[in-house]
C-alpha cells in the first residue's frame, strides 16, 4: 500500500520556519497530496441507537465511505489507518458552538445619546443581522474542535435583547472562507433577557416590556402591508423593516426563537411570551430547565443544555480513596467534615447542575448536550452528567441525533456506503474518561487526534525523568537535539528542544521499561502530530514513530546530573 508522507525532519523545518518567515516565503511550500483513500480494518461500528457490529473495514475515497461491511476488502491505493479495537461513531454536534463571530462596533455618540429613544443599534434591536455575514473563523480555526469529536455546531449571536440571527456549519478541514462553513445561514433569531448598556431596555422589566411592544409593531407594520396590498387606496406603504420581518416570522412559527434562560423565572417567563405571541422557543443554557421539565414536555420545547459548568470554589468534592499499590485492599472510609452553610449552598448549586440533563431525559423532555458557546469539552461535561444520572445512550442521542434533527442535519448521522465520509473513531467507549479520538472524518477530510493506547509491560520499571540527547533519522536525514522529561506515576509530559525551535510532548506513558508518547509540532497556525513508541534500557533508550510527518526512528541518551558539590 501507499503511503503519502513527507519526512519528519523537513516537516520539522517547515513548521519552525513559519515563525522566521513572511507569508509571502513560506507559499512557496505545498502540503503533499492525501492518499487517493484510507482503510479502517476490524473496528467497531456503533450507531446512533447504540446498536454494534464488530470488525467492520470502512474503506473512504474522495470524501465518500465508499464501502463499509465485515467482507470488505482493503483497495491496494489506500493508506491502512490502525482500526483493530478502536470504534466508529457518528460525529458530535454541538448545537451550542464556539465558532468566532465578530459584528461591527456601532458608531454611537453616547454622549448626545437620548436614553429613552436610543438607536437600534444601542439597544441591540437586531434581530435580522445574520451571524453567518460575520463569521471570523475558516477550517484551520476549528481544528481542536473537530479533535475533540465534533463535526458540526451552530453558533448563536451573542448581545442584548436580539442581537441576531444564528448559523449552522460544518467543521470542514478545508474550508479557506467563513462561507464555506456555513449549512445554513438563519436557523433563527437569538433573544436574550439581558439589557442594553446605558439605554432603554435595561432591565427584565424594561427587556420584557421591550419584546411585547416590538411584537407589537411587527404586526401592525404586516396588518398595513395586508391592507395596502388589498387597497392602496387611503393606505401609506410603510418603508421595508427586516427586523419587523423577522418578528413575524416567528410569529407565523416559520423559524424558532433561540431564547437564552438559565433560571427557572427566566423559562416560565419565556413560555409566556411563546404564548402571547405563539412562536416556538428553544431554551439555551437551561440550568433549572429540570424545574420546569413537566411544562417543557408538555409543550414539546427542546432545551440545549450548557456543559460549561463553573468550577467550585468553597466545596471540594471528595476524591476517590485510592487502591492499595500492594495489598489491592481499599482504605476505610474517612468521615468528611460538615460543610459551612455557603460551601453546602454551592454544593447543592452545582449537583443541580450536574443532574440537570439526567432529569430532563428522565420526564421526556427533548434536550441537547453543548459546549455553551464553546467554553466547556463536550465529553468532560457529558461524563459530569452520567456521572449525576444521565445513561450513556442517552448521552450519545443528545450530542448526535438529537442536535442534528434540531437543524435539519440527520444526514450527518449516517455511516454508510455512499454517505459523505463525517464520522468519529476511538480509543475506546466514547464517554469514558481514558478515551481519546484517534481520528476526526468531516466530508472525507482526515483529523488525526491522538491515541490514548498505553504500553505493554505493566507498572513502570523505569523512570524517564530528566534530560535525554536525542538523534532522530528519516529518510537519510538526521536532526539531533534535547529531550526535556518530567514523569509522574505512569505518564509523563515534556518537551524536544531542536536547533530551530522547540516541540511539545504529550500523552507519555510508561508500562515497564516500554513507552509510548505523542510528539506534536504547532508553529504558525499550522500543527502536526506524530505516534512515537520505544523502550529504556539504563540510560538509554530507542524506538520508532510515525504519523503525519512520515516514519522515523529516534535514540537518546540520558545526561548524567552532576552530584552536589561536583564540577563537569
Amino acid at each position: 500500500m501507499h503511503r503519502f508522507r513527507i519526512p519528519v525532519t523537513l516537516a520539522i523545518v517547515m513548521l519552525v520556519g513559519t515563525a522566521l518567515c513572511s507569508s509571502a516565503a513560506m507559499a512557496q511550500f505545498n502540503e503533499p497530496p492525501p492518499p487517493a483513500a484510507y482503510a479502517l480494518q476490524g473496528v467497531t461500528l456503533v450507531r446512533p441507537d447504540g446498536s454494534r457490529t464488530e470488525n467492520v473495514t470502512v474503506v473512504v475515497r474522495r470524501g465518500f465511505i465508499e464501502a463499509i461491511g465485515t467482507d470488505v476488502e482493503i483497495p491496494p491505493d489506500a493508506e491502512l489507518l490502525e482500526g483493530d479495537s478502536l470504534l466508529v461513531y457518528p460525529g458530535l454536534v454541538d448545537a451550542q458552538g464556539g465558532a468566532k463571530v465578530e459584528f461591527p462596533d456601532p458608531e454611537i455618540d453616547r454622549q448626545s445619546l437620548e436614553p429613552w429613544n436610543a438607536p437600534r443599534e444601542a439597544q441591540g434591536f437586531l434581530p435580522q443581522r445574520r451571524a453567518a455575514d460575520h463569521l471570523a473563523v475558516t477550517g484551520a480555526d476549528l481544528k481542536s474542535q473537530r479533535t475533540n469529536g465534533v463535526v458540526a455546531g451552530a453558533v448563536h449571536p451573542d448581545g442584548p435583547v436580539m442581537p441576531g440571527l444564528g448559523a449552522f456549519l460544518i467543521y470542514r478541514q478545508d474550508a479557506d472562507r467563513s462561507s464555506e462553513l456555513v449549512v445554513q445561514p438563519a436557523i433563527g433569531p437569538t433573544f436574550t433577557f439581558r439589557g442594553a448598556r446605558g439605554v432603554y431596555p435595561g432591565t427584565l422589566f424594561g427587556v420584557v416590556a421591550f419584546y411585547r411592544q416590538s411584537f407589537e409593531d411587527a404586526r401592525h407594520d404586516g396588518l398595513v402591508r395586508e391592507a395596502h396590498a388589498q387597497d392602496p387606496r387611503g393606505v401609506k406603504l410603510p418603508g421595508w423593516d427586516p427586523a419587523y420581518e423577522v418578528l413575524r416570522s416567528v410569529m407565523a412559527q416559520e423559524q424558532p426563537v433561540y431564547f437564552s434562560a438559565s433560571t427557572a423565572e427566566d423559562i416560565r417567563l419565556v413560555l409566556e411570551l411563546a404564548d402571547e405571541y405563539q412562536f416556538r422557543p428553544v431554551i439555551v443554557g437551561g440550568e433549572q430547565a429540570w424545574r420546569m421539565a413537566a411544562q417543557l414536555r408538555e409543550r414539546r420545547i427542546p432545551v440545549l443544555v450548557s456543559l460549561d459548568f463553573p468550577d467550585p470554589e468553597r466545596w471540594k468534592p471528595a476524591a476517590e480513596t485510592p487502591e492499595s499499590a500492594d495489598t489491592a485492599e481499599v482504605a476505610a472510609p474517612q468521615v468528611p467534615e460538615p460543610l459551612d452553610a455557603a460551601a453546602e449552598r454551592e454544593k447543592r448549586n452545582l449537583e443541580n447542575l450536574y443532574a440537570n440533563a439526567g432529569r430532563l431525559a428522565a420526564a421526556g423532555v427533548q434536550f441537547a448536550l453543548t459546549s455553551g458557546g464553546g467554553e466547556a469539552d463536550i465529553l468532560e461535561g457529558t461524563r459530569k452528567a452520567i456521572e449525576y444520572g444521565l445513561s450513556e445512550e442517552q448521552a450519545l442521542t443528545a450530542t448526535t441525533v438529537t442536535p442534528a434533527a434540531l437543524f435539519a442535519a440527520s444526514y450527518l448521522m449516517l455511516v454508510e456506503a455512499g454517505v459523505p465520509a463525517t464520522f468519529i473513531v476511538t480509543d475506546g467507549p466514547l464517554f469514558h474518561e481514558d478515551t481519546k479520538i484517534a481520528y476526526t472524518f468531516v466530508e472525507g477530510a482526515l483529523e488525526r487526534g491522538r491515541v490514548s493506547s498505553a504500553p505493554e509491560g505493566g507498572p513502570p520499571s523505569v523512570d524517564v525523568t530528566g534530560t535525554w540527547e536525542v538523534e532522530i533519522e528519516a529518510e537519510g536525514q538526521a536532526m539531533s537535539g534535547t529531550m526535556t522529561l518530567e514523569q509522574e506515576g505512569a505518564e509523563f509530559s515534556g518537551s524536544l528542544s531542536l536547533e530551530m525551535g522547540t516541540l511539545q510532548i504529550r500523552d507519555g506513558a510508561v508500562g515497564g521499561d516500554n513507552l509510548t508518547f505523542t510528539l506534536v509540532i504547532e508553529m504558525g497556525g499550522q500543527s502536526m502530530s506524530a505516534e512515537a513508541k520505544g523502550k529504556v534500557e539504563g540510560d538509554e533508550a530507542s524506538g520508532t514513530g510515525s504519523g503525519e510527518m512520515g516514519s522515523f526512528t529516534w535514540k537518546a541518551t540520558k545526561a548524567v546530573t552532576p552530584r552536589e558539590g561536583e564540577v563537569r
